[in-house]
């Protein structure tokens, strides 16, 4: 007794796949179960390519299926058809079932169950049923041509630009690092607060000058022995006048008196402190300073000289403060500069947001110092709000709306939203803006209307339509495809609209403009 082999199709198994399976079955008798929608037994020329495969190889063949028009096809041809695995396994096989092929030039020679079965003969005359069944199948692809002629095949582009009325809006918003969403009703957006810690040294130069004292007076002394001995002066001593404000001088050189009272001898002398105030007329310099003035008188006899002032630069608070501010803000330039490498997607940092704070600062000269220049090195925290673009205009696009006329609509792509008068941000990162959204409305596009108002029209009455129902900045454009065709195709599928944004203007637009305050 045969064997039964069951072989599950795959759903993409198609015709050539289906032969190799039958090809490689070890059993003469083989169960096919075919799933949904198999392409390899979707035609009728599949099921009978099939049968000849069958014949040829000496095997039997049934389908297991629930699609009834393959059931009726296989049955046609004669194949045995089952709804179940099981129901193929029980059922007996043993039978008259024949496979009836003809038209393709196969001439069957077996059954299903290998019995032979006569062919036709090719020269036997058609039937006249036969004639009349040609004539039907010619006469149905022809009306099936014309169909796909007239129905599918022509195309039809409509092109419209219809008449864009302007709105615009002005808000002010609240960016809030506190939040998580935007909040429409009170006109807030997220935020995020960055900062960074930076370190930098600046010079400037002094900017105040005044008189210092600058070149010290010279002159000449005459020492007088007191003494037997001769007495040696040394420099450095100290000798200075007595009357009035005390103006004390130095040797410059030592000299030594002869010995014997009364003798005489000159020496070199300078003032202590620079100025015009050690140019002290002559006979004023009369006393020694220390043990010497036992030993020695000392007289001027001539006055001293070239002692004067100049002009210095020195450090003040004002320069302190301007060098302070120079500090601050070119950190808070490089602040800036780095903090914007760390944006991410569509964020941004309006510079008004940026705050710095100095956290030491170290001047190296002390105010009225004489210098000609004053250094400062310090250390500040930059602190920013970053702002993300995407809900500024998520923001703008949703206030614009409530502008948009009714029956109009808001075109996207023709929104510009402008950032403008940012105050400075608080403590905190809070930062408060004025925002301009702009748009472009026109009146809403029924496609599905069009299409059907304009289907199976001729051109120019299908643009009589189109310009009579429709506001446009220019006349309606219907072009068809082929052109010799010269109407708009009857299937709305087949038709195609195009809405161009040219930017023309109604007579009657204006700009609607709101403010609303956080």
């Amino acid at each position: 007794m045969n064997q039964l082999e069951v072989i599950y199709l795959d759903p993409s198994d198609t015709s050539g796949v289906i032969r190799e399976h039958v090809r490689g079955a070890e059993e003469k008798r083989i169960l096919l179960v075919v799933p949904k929608n198999c392409p390899g037994l979707d035609s009728l020329v599949d099921l009978k390519l099939l049968g000849r495969y069958v014949i040829a190889l000496d095997k039997e063949v049934a389908l297991v299926t629930r699609n009834r028009e393959l059931v009726q096809s296989a049955r046609g041809l004669g194949f045995r058809t089952f709804s179940s695995v099981r129901a193929g396994q029980r059922a007996k096989w043993k039978g008259s079932h024949t496979l009836v092929l003809d038209s393709f030039g196969i001439q069957p020679s077996q059954g299903l169950l290998g019995r032979a079965i006569p062919a036709q003969s090719r020269s036997q005359p058609l039937r006249l049923g036969e004639i009349g069944v040609f004539s039907l199948a010619f006469l149905a692809m022809v009306v099936f041509m014309a169909f796909i002629l007239v129905v599918l095949v022509p195309t039809a582009t409509v092109t419209l630009e219809p008449v864009a009325y302007p709105v615009s809006t002005t808000l002010t918003v609240q960016a809030n690092p506190d939040l998580e969403s935007i909040d429409f009703i009170s006109l807030r957006i997220p935020a995020r607060v960055v900062e960074m810690d930076l370190v930098g040294s600046e010079e400037m130069a002094t900017t105040a000058i005044r008189d210092e004292p600058d070149a010290t007076a010279t002159g000449e002394v005459v020492f007088t022995n007191k003494r037997t001995q001769a007495t040696t002066v040394l420099s450095d001593t100290i000798v200075s006048t007595s009357a009035g404000t005390t103006i004390r001088f130095r040797t410059t050189e030592p000299v030594t008196l002869p010995p014997g009272v009364g003798t005489r001898r000159r020496a070199p002398i300078e003032a202590i402190e620079p100025g015009p105030s050690g140019n002290v007329p002559a006979y004023s310099i009369n006393r020694v300073e220390g043990p010497m003035d036992r030993q020695v008188n000392v007289i001027n006899v001539a006055p001293t000289e070239e002692g004067g002032m100049s002009e210095v630069r020195y450090v003040t608070n004002a320069d302190k403060d301007q060098l302070r501010e120079s500090s601050l803000q070119r950190l808070r330039e490089e602040g800036y500069d780095a903090l914007m490498v760390e944006l991410t997607g569509e964020e941004f940092l309006p510079p008004e947001s940026l705050m710095t704070f100095a956290l030491s600062e170290t001047y190296d000269k002390f105010p009225d110092e004489v210098a000609d220049s004053l250094s400062l090195h310090m250390r500040a925290l930059v602190r920013g709000t970053v702002i993300d673009r995407a809900d500024v205009e998520l923001l703008g696009s949703r206030m614009l709306q409530f502008e948009v006329r009714e029956g109009f609509q808001l075109l996207s792509e023709e929104t510009e939203f402008h950032v403008e008068e940012v105050s400075e941000a608080q403590y905190d990162g809070t930062l408060t803006f004025r925002m301009r959204a702009e748009g472009v409305t026109w009146v809403e596009i029924d496609e599905a209307n069009i299409r059907e108002g304009i289907r199976g029209k001729s051109v120019s009455l299908a643009e009589e339509y189109l310009a009579r129902h429709l506001s446009l900045v220019q006349g309606p454009s219907v072009r068809v495809s082929p052109e010799w065709w010269g109407r708009v195709p009857w299937l709305p599928f087949r038709i195609a609209i195009q809405v161009l944004s040219g930017g023309g203007t109604g007579d009657e637009a204006t700009r609607s403009r709101r403010t609303v305050c956080v």
